[in-house]
């Protein structure tokens, strides 16, 4: 059975510190299993590949449906929108403020906590996560509680409902026995 779209905010950290930033995204199902295709592509770290002079341990994906803000307000200065998918099966989003190059990057979260999660909370619940923790269940009293209570003060404006989009190798199966997806006429990147 397939589950409905729902977002995902997650609090953005920014070296230099100041204004709180956030990134939403989509998640479905297709969203899900990307993640979960995109993590069998990074080679586990072993005894044999630490001696290496080179070693792939992350997997960089844009995610161009991602909407990037400060405070409330939409922050059309980031630019370079991912996720990063590391080798222990854990995720962060990241992305670059246009003018100062200064990096933006979440803490990470696991992708099975994530994809447990979209298969087995309520239908249209956001999830938040601060800190690299799912916050939905702290109480409205903590750090984590009062940060959600903030956005939904501000959150008059989301993002539009519509499917997620990993921007990777657009019609190409990231597994053989998956089957093509659709051609979206767009260039291989």
């Amino acid at each position: 059975m397939s589950r409905p779209p729902r977002h995902v905010v997650m609090q953005v950290v920014k070296r230099s510190g100041g204004a709180t930033h956030h990134v939403e995204f989509i998640i479905d199902d297709n969203f899900s299993d990307r993640l979960r295709q995109l993590r069998s592509l990074v080679p586990p770290l072993n005894s044999l590949s630490r001696q290496r002079d080179l070693v792939i341990d992350k997997v960089r994906v844009r995610l161009p449906n991602a909407v990037w803000r400060l405070g409330g307000e939409v922050d059309a200065a980031v630019e370079g929108s991912c996720i990063v998918i590391a080798a222990e099966g854990f995720f962060n989003c990241g992305g670059k403020v246009r003018g100062t190059r200064e990096k933006l990057v979440t803490h990470t979260f696991p992708i099975a906590r994530l994809v447990e999660l979209h298969a087995e909370r309520r239908v249209g619940e956001t999830f938040y996560i601060r800190g690299g923790v799912f916050t939905n269940d702290e109480p409205a009293n903590s750090e984590s509680g009062r940060w959600v209570a903030a956005l939904h003060e501000m959150d008059d404006a989301r993002a539009p409902e519509s499917p997620s989009d990993f921007d990777t190798l657009q019609g190409v199966p990231l597994n053989t026995g998956q089957g093509s997806l659709p051609a979206q006429g767009a260039p291989l990147n």
